[in-house]
């Protein structure tokens, strides 16, 4: 009968879902009401929700605005100034090699951010067309302007600084782990590599993280729905954040009031665009009624990228979870103002 009932509500929610698209789509961009309450849910048990008004301060692809990102260079420069930087967070992307290692790349290819298409003569460099070793003879600060001008544009050979080379997730977890002192970093680790080597990519970085003790502190991720399917069916105890189909599927539930429990998410944090990154202000993620609906739900959010005070202000009052920056220090003193 249970089954039956459900059966019954999912094509009641599909029939509401049909006449209410419009109306949503016309609202999406609206701001919330600055006059709700925070909602308080003591029960909760994920690590990833955080105190009203004190959020994680999450490195943004290792401070990508301070150093170039994803680069030992940016997390040097994290550890070493810890004390003011203020950050409680390092996220950073990985994808698989050729050789099946895991290393920090963002983009899908090593073409905006490095020398490779003059390095291989071709471009398209993906990080699963070349051996981790190949990949030694990229400049990964070459694209990188720091004021007013690229400071390591046009290094090669020799010159490349060790810690401006390809990397690879264990190399920075040691690193972090052996120089962080007491402080323990949360990680939010994502999956860019797609399709079969996506999940190759969730087999190693697993075996990387539980061979170092990191899974209370390791959260993973990845937008593609069929490699998320895979974390989900062979690692369903590992944290992770919603998929882009669930992350649209939550804020459709939220919107309509629905009852999210009838999906069984199986997610503990949203990662969701707000400001600049999202459609030019077309839709609007970052209000308090969501936060609440989030937390009710135990499930945290976390925003990307928040480059800008005044949005770093407004996110930490309307209660997020954690606010991904390039600029983590400016983030960091932001909230303390806010307080």
């Amino acid at each position: 009968m249970t089954s039956i009932l459900l059966a019954l509500k999912n094509i009641f929610h599909g029939i509401v879902a049909v006449f209410m698209l419009i109306p949503i789509l016309l609202t999406m961009g609206e701001a919330g009401d600055p006059n709700t309450p925070v909602e308080y849910y003591p029960e909760s048990d994920n690590p990833y929700i955080t105190e009203y008004l004190n959020p994680d301060i999450a490195a943004h692809r290792s401070g990508a605005g301070l150093a170039p990102q994803n680069t030992l260079m940016a997390f040097e420069n994290i550890i070493e100034e810890a004390d003011t930087i203020g950050v409680d967070t390092l996220e950073f992307d990985v994808q698989i090699t050729k050789d099946g290692e895991l290393v920090l790349l963002h983009d899908l290819t090593y073409d905006n951010t490095t020398n490779a298409e003059e390095a291989f003569g071709r471009k398209n460099v993906f990080a699963s067309s070349i051996t981790l070793e190949e990949a030694q003879v990229l400049n990964l600060g070459e694209n990188f302007k720091g004021k007013g001008d690229y400071p390591y544009r046009g290094l090669r050979g020799d010159d490349i600084p060790y810690n401006l080379r390809v990397v690879t997730c264990d190399e920075i977890l040691d690193y972090i782990e052996a120089n962080s002192g007491d402080k323990q970093y949360k990680y939010v680790i994502e999956i860019k590599s797609i399709g079969a080597n996506g999940k190759k990519a969730v087999d190693k970085l697993y075996s990387v993280i539980t061979e170092r003790g990191l899974e209370e502190r390791t959260v993973w991720s990845t937008f593609a729905p069929d490699v998320s399917s895979y974390m989900v069916k062979k690692y369903p105890d590992f944290a992770r954040t919603a998929d882009a189909i669930e992350a649209v599927q939550f804020y459709f539930y939220y919107r309509m009031g629905w009852d999210l429990q009838d999906v069984s998410p199986s997610y503990i944090a949203l990662q969701i665009p707000y400001g600049e990154n999202a459609f030019d202000n077309l839709i609007n993620l970052g209000n308090r009624e969501m936060v609440n609906y989030a937390h009710k739900n135990n499930i945290a959010l976390q925003y990307w990228t928040i480059n800008n005070t005044d949005d770093v202000r407004h996110l930490a009052l309307a209660g997020a979870d954690c606010i991904m920056t390039d600029y983590p220090q400016m983030a960091y003193e932001t909230v303390q103002q806010a307080r």
